[in-house]
């Protein structure tokens, strides 16, 4: 039986384990206290859920979730060979290689150019290094740049396995644009309501990062099926607020994502698609930096002028709660989170004296190393 109660039909998708259990929440002590002390009659407590670490598979990360179920229809379905795409540096192709080595099945990588950081190393360490370590064979695409939609690479890829003989699967990129992309995620809002019971707390806002889409996406819909689901704590439920932190670059592409995935998400787990509205969809456009994959000067200035934090900023989560985080993806949506906080946009409600934050921890860690020298390349 399933521990977190999950309704039918959610509960009868077919779903392949591949993590620890319910990834760990945590209080952010010292960033708690230090935000807190500067605001001016409430506090705010700082938790993170940690799906950096949530696997014993290649340091796991969000991507697992969402696999859990790609897994399951591809085993189902006799496939003997994972297609998949990202850039260079791409989290998810290091899970997605990660899960083949472990099923053994053959993997088929296409890695694209989407991040501008020009490094003799950009393709040799990092994720692409563990990728190769786990039998992966990337195809390095130099000419294609950043974009979440489907590409004609794994197109042609997928159509090779099949001219070989194989059975290939295909997964987009972040496991996002499919059909079961963000069931991870709509479980993982479950796991949310579990471990509050056991904490004796409730967060009013969840924050995480989004790109391709389907980690929040799944979010939405998994707290609106938790609502109907346990209807004496709906009127609780309807006041989390779930924010994402564009980190694409391309807002108008990832919110029109995020609402399709929500809604094609919903049917799957017994929700009409017209019960996600677009006010759901809280995607904050101001922490992108302009460009994928790069933490730029202006993001740096931005958090200066607005956090009154030094030049260390990007190392904050390290040196008050040892919390690591990437220049890609997790950087910006704390960086996010802290403004917000420090300008009063996260407070508590209804004249509370506190309100308690759910950082949402997606992984990205082991692509720092490709970015040693980020800060004086940034910062001058």
């Amino acid at each position: 039986m399933d521990p977190l109660n999950l309704p039918p039909p959610f509960s009868e998708i077919p779903r392949q384990t591949l993590l620890f259990g319910s990834s760990p929440i945590h209080r952010l002590d010292r960033i708690s206290d230090d935000l807190s002390s500067a605001l001016s009659g409430y506090k705010v407590d700082v938790y993170a859920k940690r799906d950096d670490c949530n696997s014993a598979l290649a340091f796991g990360g969000n991507k697992m979730r969402k696999l859990e179920y790609l897994l399951a229809e591809a085993l189902e379905q006799g496939a003997d060979t994972l297609v998949s795409i990202g850039g260079i540096q791409s989290n998810h192709t290091r899970q997605v290689a990660a899960v083949a080595a472990k099923y053994g099945l053959k993997v088929k990588l296409v890695q694209e150019n989407w991040v501008d950081y020009p490094s003799p190393i950009y393709s040799k360490i990092g994720n692409i290094q563990l990728s190769r370590l786990m039998g992966a064979d990337p195809h390095l695409d130099y000419q294609s740049t950043f974009g979440i939609e489907h590409k004609p690479t794994t197109a042609s890829l997928t159509a090779q396995v099949i001219s070989e003989g194989g059975k290939p699967y295909y997964i987009p990129a972040g496991a996002s644009d499919h059909p079961l992309g963000g069931l991870g995620f709509a479980r993982w809002s479950f796991e949310v309501y579990a471990q509050e019971k056991e904490l004796g707390v409730f967060f009013d806002t969840v924050v995480v990062c989004a790109v391709s889409g389907s980690t929040l996406a799944g979010m939405v819909a998994g707290f609106k099926l938790l609502e109907k689901t346990f209807p004496e704590d709906g009127e609780r439920l309807n006041r989390r607020k779930v924010i994402g932190i564009d980190a694409s670059a391309k807002p108008s592409e990832t919110r029109a994502q995020v609402m399709r995935i929500a809604k094609v998400t919903a049917e799957k787990v017994g929700l009409g698609e017209n019960e996600i509205r677009e006010e759901d969809i809280v995607l904050d456009e101001r922490y992108h930096a302009g460009a994928y994959g790069i933490p730029d000067k202006q993001t740096i200035e931005a958090i200066r002028t607005f956090l009154f934090l030094p030049r260390w900023l990007f190392s904050y989560g390290a040196r008050m709660d040892a919390f690591i985080t990437d220049p890609v993806y997790e950087g910006k949506s704390l960086a996010g989170m802290i403004d917000m906080i420090r300008k009063g946009e996260i407070c508590p409600q209804d004249g509370e004296e506190s309100t308690n934050v759910l950082y949402a921890h997606l992984g990205g860690q082991p692509a720092l190393n490709v970015y040693w020298d980020m800060e004086e390349r940034i910062i001058v």
